[in-house]
C-alpha cells in the first residue's frame, strides 16, 4: 500500500509532463500513420485520387486550429495574471495590517501582528500545496483567516471613526478580496469540449498537410514532420497549465508570504 501511495504521488507531482508526454507520442503516432497510409502501395491509388486539392486548403484547418488554441491559453494565461494580482494584492494587505499596528500605539498589544504573521505562515504551510482544482482549501488556514478578520474588526472598532480605522478597514478588505481571488483562480480548468477539438483540429491539420504533397514522398514526410512540430507547441503550451496556477512547472510561488515569516 506504501509502494502504491507513492506511485500515486510521483505522478500527481508529474501529472503534466506524463500529459504532454502522452500528446507528444499520440500526435507523433498519428501523423507517423498518416504518411504510412498516404504513401502505402495497399492505398497509393486511392491517396492519388485526392490529388489537386490546392495548398491554400491548408490554411482552414490550420486558421480554426490557431483560433482554438489562442483563445483556451488567453483565457489561461489571464487566470494565471488574476492569481499572481490576487498573490500581490493579499500580502500587501498583510503588510499594511502590520505596519498599521506599529505605527499606532494603542494597537500594538493587540495581537495583530501575530494573528497576521499566524495567517501567512499557514498560507504557505498549509494551504499552498491544496491550491489545485481536485482539492479543497486548507480548513487550518481558514480559521487563522477568521482570527485575523476578527482580530482586525476589534481593532477597527476600539480605534472609532478616524483615518487609521479606515485604513485598517481597507487593509483587510485588500486580504480578503486577494484570497477569494486567489482561491477562485484554482477553480478555472480547460472545459473537455476544448480538449477536444484542439485534438481534431489539430489531426485535421496534419491530414491537410499530407494530402497537399501525396505525390511527393519527401516533401510529405518533411511537411508532416513541421506541422507535427507546429501543432504539438501550443498544445504543450497549454498543458503545462492543466494543474492550476499553483502546481506544477510554471506553478506562481508563494514567495510574497515569506516575509511574514522571518
Amino acid at each position: 500500500m506504501e509502494n502504491l501511495a507513492e506511485h500515486a504521488d510521483i505522478i500527481a507531482r508529474h501529472y503534466e509532463f506524463l500529459m504532454i508526454l502522452g500528446i507528444v507520442l499520440f500526435f507523433i503516432t498519428v501523423g507517423s500513420l498518416i504518411a504510412w497510409i498516404s504513401l502505402g502501395s495497399f492505398s497509393r491509388v486511392f491517396c492519388l485520387s485526392l490529388e489537386g486539392i490546392v495548398p491554400p486548403f491548408v490554411t482552414f484547418p490550420a486558421i480554426l486550429f490557431s483560433l482554438t488554441a489562442t483563445l483556451t491559453a488567453t483565457a489561461l494565461w489571464e487566470n494565471y495574471n488574476v492569481a499572481i494580482q490576487a498573490v500581490q494584492a493579499e500580502s500587501q494587505g498583510l503588510a499594511t495590517i502590520i505596519d498599521l499596528v506599529g505605527a499606532i500605539p494603542s494597537l500594538k498589544e493587540s495581537g495583530l501582528t501575530a494573528c497576521a504573521k499566524q495567517y501567512a505562515k499557514s498560507v504557505v504551510n498549509d494551504e499552498w500545496a491544496t491550491l489545485s482544482s481536485d482539492r479543497d482549501p486548507s480548513p487550518i488556514t481558514k480559521q487563522y483567516y477568521g482570527n485575523l478578520r476578527q482580530a482586525t474588526y476589534q481593532a477597527v472598532d476600539s480605534l472609532g471613526n478616524n483615518a487609521e480605522s479606515k485604513a485598517l478597514m481597507s487593509a483587510i478588505t485588500t486580504v480578503s478580496n486577494g484570497r477569494m481571488a486567489r482561491l477562485a483562480s484554482v477553480t478555472f480548468d480547460v472545459q473537455t469540449d476544448r480538449w477536444y477539438a484542439i485534438f481534431a483540429l489539430g489531426i485535421l491539420v496534419q491530414l491537410a498537410v499530407a494530402i497537399v504533397h501525396l505525390t511527393k514522398p519527401k516533401a510529405l514526410i518533411t511537411a508532416m514532420t513541421i506541422a507535427t512540430v507546429a501543432v504539438l507547441v501550443p498544445i504543450c503550451t497549454i498543458a503545462l497549465t492543466t494543474s492550476g496556477p499553483f502546481v506544477g512547472a510554471i506553478a506562481i510561488t508563494y514567495r510574497p508570504f515569506l516575509k511574514f515569516m522571518k
